[in-house]
Parts: structure tokens; C-alpha cells; sequence
């Protein structure tokens, strides 16, 4: 009996808790403070998985040169700024679910789905890349120029085609099974991998103007 009234208890309170955190009035702060975590948890995993490499191949640093080269330390200014690209990018995701449930209906029938599922990747996921890439581009104060390039080089030609691989069968499950208020959520479970892998892509791919550039100083 006392177990029946606590299990009771503990299902009350986990309605109560979902219809908050996941209700209506609070779904937007919701959904951008998901996705400001999830940028700032991927971006820690990168960051962590280099620094662990980093102080392993000094550790077996065969030259007496690599003994003298410091080893980097953990950057929160980085962290910082791919937490805010998750929440910008969580913002009009947010917003876009909510467009294409109101323009296209949120009937969940198979060419429906397909519908919002094409519309998504070959429209929305290019606007998602340049939210990114912009907003981390304003924190860093670079040129327009920088940010242009990086949207074409590191967001389309890199990001998107694997984008491609994953979300369009990710989003077939999401539009198909799940309601709208826990869209962005599954979203972030998802691309907890593109959080990992954007901030490689973002600062360990070299411009193709920077590659130029430093071949014609050699």
C-alpha cells in the first residue's frame, strides 16, 4: 500500500514537472537552455578529448623541442561562445518546429512527414549552419568575409554532407512520433555528436584562403 502511494506520489510530481519545464509558457526557455547545454557539453568533450592527446603525445615526446612546447589549457572563452551558438541555433530551431506544424499541419502521416523532413534539411539546416557559424563569428569579432567563408568551407561542405547521413532518418522519428514540445530535445540528444564534432570542424580545419596564405609565405 505505502509503495502504491508513493509510486503515485512520484507520477504526480513527474506530470507536474513536464507539464513546467515542457509547457507552453515555458517551452522557449526550455528548449534554448537545452541547447545552450548541449553546445557548451559537446564542445567540452572536443576540448578535453585534445587536451587528453595533447599532454599523451608530450608525455612520449621523443625531441627534446616537444619537452619545451607548453601544453594548452582548457578555453571557457570557446566553451562560452559554442554555448551561445547552441542557444541561437535552439532559438529558431524553436521556432521553425512551430512554423512548419502551423503551415504544414502536424497530421503525422508518412507524406506529411516527408514533407517536413526535405523542408528541413535542404531549407532549414543550411539557415541553422549560417546561425552558427555567424553567431560564433560575432563573438570572435571576425570579418564578414572570415564568417562567409566559414559557412561555405566548414558548414556546407563539411558539416552538411554528414548532416545528411544522420538527420534526415532522425527527423523521419521526430515528426513521426514525437510532439512538438519535445522536438528540440530529441534534436540535442541527437546532435550531441555535431556538438562534438562542429567545434573540430570549426577550429581545427584551416580556411582554404589560410592554406594559400601560408604557402605563399613558404
Amino acid at each position: 500500500m505505502a509503495a502504491t502511494s508513493l509510486s503515485h506520489v512520484f507520477l504526480r510530481a513527474g506530470k507536474y514537472v513536464n507539464s513546467v519545464v515542457f509547457g507552453k509558457g515555458n517551452l522557449l526557455l526550455t528548449n534554448s537552455l537545452i541547447s545552450t547545454a548541449m553546445g557548451a557539453l559537446g564542445d567540452a568533450i572536443q576540448q578535453h578529448y585534445d587536451l587528453a592527446t595533447e599532454r599523451k603525445r608530450s608525455g612520449n615526446a621523443s625531441q627534446p623541442n616537444d619537452l619545451t612546447k607548453p601544453i594548452p589549457k582548457y578555453d571557457w572563452v570557446r566553451t562560452g561562445h559554442m554555448s551561445a551558438a547552441g542557444f541561437t541555433t535552439g532559438l529558431v530551431s524553436h521556432f521553425w518546429y512551430i512554423w512548419l506544424d502551423r503551415r504544414l499541419g502536424s497530421v503525422r502521416k508518412f507524406s506529411l512527414v516527408t514533407k517536413k523532413v526535405l523542408l528541413d534539411q535542404i531549407l532549414f539546416s543550411p539557415v541553422n549552419l549560417a546561425v552558427y557559424f555567424s553567431t560564433v563569428g560575432i563573438l570572435e569579432r571576425s570579418s564578414i568575409k572570415r564568417v562567409a567563408e566559414e559557412i561555405k568551407e566548414k558548414g556546407m561542405e563539411q558539416i552538411y554532407v554528414v548532416e545528411w547521413i544522420v538527420w534526415p532518418p532522425a527527423q523521419y522519428f521526430n515528426f513521426l512520433c514525437l510532439p512538438l514540445r519535445y522536438r528540440i530535445l530529441f534534436d540535442n540528444i541527437i546532435s550531441l555528436g555535431f556538438d562534438i564534432y562542429s567545434p573540430y570542424v570549426k577550429y581545427k580545419t584551416e580556411l582554404k584562403s589560410e592554406v594559400k596564405a601560408r604557402e605563399h609565405e613558404t
